[in-house]
């Protein structure tokens, strides 16, 4: 595996899986059965053996799409919350069929506001806790109409992003948007927990708040804007991918824990001009550099060329 010289936690290059293994043989030795010989390993990073629904394919960084169904979502904050709550606990591939589905028979908030929750449980059964799904997804809607989330009202969300935040503000309170305590504009809303808010955040607060006109920055009217996926540090892995994709961009290695960054070395680059597929062990990313797949809404489809 190559040794890029960054921390464990960093984007790294295997390409000793995508060439043949070299093999040599002593004459004088017993004639053994041929034995498969595995890619050496670096002492910075874990082996690449993951389990398939660990593997995240890592597109090429010049592509305009990481290939998230939140970046398909990121002008509709109200499906890409209900979005979440379908991804949480369940792989994209067995979530985003059924939640297209639920999207067609309930197309608008006020139709899944007054949804039959026998219905909707029926609909989604398949993927498991279809009844705590099924409440989420209708009382949220109901929330978003009462009180749809506004750029001036913020409400706590206890302990989020770190231990403690939230504690200074009332369980009932909302504040504005200049208070400098911190809160969230949809943390009132059922069913919004760190991945729901950590999707929000990266994809639509900027664009609620008014300051552009998506989350990578388009029409930001400050020259000195920051965007909010910057200062996220998400605990679910594809949104950690996607954000080490988004920062290798701008040729920066992100540390997920602590969000400092380094500038990338050229060899990291290179891998990740090329993409491939990506897996994490202990929090390591391990890149294989090969061809990568196209996604739609979040499922992997045909070898692009």
């Amino acid at each position: 595996m190559t040794n890029l010289g960054l921390p464990g936690d960093f984007l790294s290059s295997d390409s000793s899986l995508s060439n043949a293994p070299r093999s040599s043989t002593d004459s004088s030795a017993p004639v053994k059965p041929p034995r498969l010989k595995l890619p050496k390993i670096s002492p910075y990073f874990p082996s690449a053996s993951a389990a398939l629904e660990s593997c995240l394919p890592f597109p090429p960084i010049d592509d305009s799409s990481f290939g998230l169904v939140q970046e398909q979502l990121a002008h509709d904050p109200f499906r890409l919350l209900i979005a979440t709550i379908f991804l949480n606990r369940t792989r994209g591939a067995v979530a985003l069929p059924v939640l297209f589905q639920v999207f067609d028979q309930f197309p608008t908030i006020e139709s899944m506001a007054t949804a039959d929750p026998i219905s909707l449980v029926s609909m989604i059964r398949c993927l498991g806790f279809q009844n705590q799904r099924a409440k989420k997804c209708i009382g949220l809607a109901q929330t978003w109409l009462a009180h749809p989330p506004s750029k001036d009202k913020r409400y706590r969300k206890l302990h989020y992003p770190f231990k403690t935040d939230g504690r200074d503000v009332g369980q009932e309170e909302c504040i504005d948007y200049d208070d400098p305590r911190v809160a969230w504009e949809i943390a009132h809303l059922p069913g919004v927990g760190a991945y729901s808010i950590d999707s929000w955040r990266i994809f639509c607060r900027d664009e609620l708040r008014g300051r552009a006109a998506d989350w990578k920055g388009r029409g930001a009217a400050e020259d000195d804007f920051v965007p909010e996926w910057k200062t996220v540090l998400p605990q679910d892995k594809e949104l950690r991918a996607y954000l080490t994709w988004m920062w290798l961009k701008e040729g920066w290695v992100w540390d997920h824990h602590t969000g400092e960054r380094t500038p990338a070395s050229e060899k990291t680059m290179h891998a990740a001009r090329l993409g491939g597929i990506a897996h994490e062990e202990d929090g390591n990313w391990v890149l294989q550099t090969s061809p990568v797949k196209k996604v739609a809404n979040g499922l992997t489809m045909g070898s692009s060329v």
